[in-house]
């Protein structure tokens, strides 16, 4: 970096990016991959036909996209960047924004190209705003699952046994493992609970509000959707709403753990973020989101115990499709390894076993192929790396730099990203700010 050193003379409560934060938030505060859901009935006749096998490749509709108003957002962010590179004297803060709102533009254009089906140019933007998969990390999944493929290839189950040798067919007979340096380390060992008991919708909402209080969260609410709208408990940061359906149960450790992950990690770092020097670490500096999946599940794991890093068939489904191995693929080829993977892992029994081996890909690979037409081989949307990746990055800086753990919940940045080290430490951001949050 060949920045000026910027002088600071700022407030306790006055933050560097007073001047442009509000103006940001409302034309950047968008999620690209909150507009590629579709229909449900739609997908629903999709994905029957695509089982079946009558169809090769499915189509994703995107009908979020139809009333996208495209141009008045990239109208505002690009005049808020040029205002911003002609006004504002702090170069950091300057550039932390011209970072960003590179960002968002690229995010913006990604999803015009989704709407016109280019998915050359779909995957181009991806790879600009998520990255590419890294090969070593693919080269360590595979020998992981080398390890499965060579167990089960023996099996006397004929579908299970089947499945094996197609996989290794497919991705190992012309592999070449490079001994890896990738290494979990010491395995957490689990923590002994009582799982029997299971809590209910009250209960579990009982608990999110403990926690918001705990840290000092306000005006945020809990609510028990009774509409059956919602399969999932759903944290939405904007409206600051905690939605838990009515027949939801938890038991005692995912309870615990979902807590560390949403309100915790999520929704603790956002607030942070906004109540900090630097405002925009609410949003997230750019490229955030490994450093934030990456503490969402290391603190998982030091909750539940792990024997192993997180988002393995994510980062698979990338890596497949957008062909590490040398061979690029389609929507159905990676749904046909990723069967095969579901199969020879799954824990269910009987008839049960390929129809949850048939849903897990269908749902993984409509998360890998979203945003765009899933018939180029190749074309995929890299978000999901975020997760392997980032809980790699981030069991590696606690492993080598323990102190950065202190700074975990100022604000949405990426311990793994130098730059962001460089941002935060050049606008004297650190733990102590936690101090003053909390008083």
């Amino acid at each position: 970096m060949s920045f000026e050193q910027p002088s600071f003379s700022t407030e306790k409560h006055e933050a560097f990016d007073d001047k442009w934060y509000e103006r940001f938030e409302k034309s950047g505060s968008f999620s690209d991959y909150s507009y590629l859901n579709g229909e449900k009935n739609f997908r629903e006749n999709q994905k029957n036909k695509f089982i079946s096998g009558e169809i090769e490749n499915p189509s994703l509709d995107y009908p979020d996209l139809e009333t996208f108003d495209f141009d008045e957002k990239e109208t505002a962010l690009l005049q808020l960047k040029n205002e911003i590179i002609a006004e504002e004297k702090n170069k950091v803060v300057s550039q932390v924004y011209r970072w960003k709102i590179n960002e968002k533009l690229a995010e913006l254009r990604m999803l015009k190209k989704t709407k016109s089906g280019d998915d050359r140019n779909v995957a181009r933007y991806s790879k600009f705003i998520y990255g590419q998969p890294e090969k070593e990390i693919y080269e360590y999944t595979l020998s992981q699952l080398k390890t499965i493929v060579d167990q089960k290839i023996f099996s006397a189950n004929s579908e299970i046994n089947s499945a094996a040798k197609r996989i290794n067919k497919e991705l190992f007979e012309a592999f070449m493992n490079n001994e890896s340096t990738i290494n979990f380390g010491n395995k957490l060992s689990k923590v002994e609970v009582d799982d029997k008991s299971e809590y209910t919708a009250e209960e579990i909402k009982t608990a999110f509000e403990s926690a918001l209080e705990a840290h000092k969260l306000k005006n945020w609410e809990v609510i028990i959707e009774k509409e059956g709208k919602i399969k999932a408990i759903n944290v939405n940061q904007e409206k600051k709403k905690v939605f838990i359906p009515e027949k939801r149960k938890l038991k005692a450790l995912e309870l615990q753990t979902l807590i560390a992950h949403e309100i915790e990690t999520h929704v603790l770092r956002r607030e942070n973020g906004e109540r900090s020097k630097l405002k925009i670490l609410g949003l997230g500096l750019d490229r955030y989101l490994k450093g934030e999946e990456g503490i969402a599940t290391y603190k998982e794991q030091t909750i539940k115990g792990a024997e192993e890093f997180s988002g393995l068939d994510g980062h698979l489904a990338i890596s497949l499709a957008a062909g590490l191995d040398g061979k690029k693929r389609n929507f159905r080829q990676v749904f046909e390894i990723l069967k095969d993977y579901f199969l020879i892992t799954s824990k269910k029994e009987g008839a049960e076993v390929l129809s949850f081996a048939q849903i897990s890909a269908w749902n993984r690979c409509v998360r890998t192929f979203r945003g765009t037409t899933c018939q180029t081989p190749g074309a995929c949307l890299t978000r999901d790396i975020v997760y392997r990746e980032g809980n790699i990055g981030i069991w590696d800086v606690a492993k080598s730099n323990p102190e950065e753990i202190k700074r975990f919940s100022v604000g949405k940045y990426d311990p793994t990203n130098p730059r962001h080290i460089w941002i935060l430490e050049q606008l004297g951001i650190n733990d102590a700010d936690l101090e003053d949050l909390e008083k």
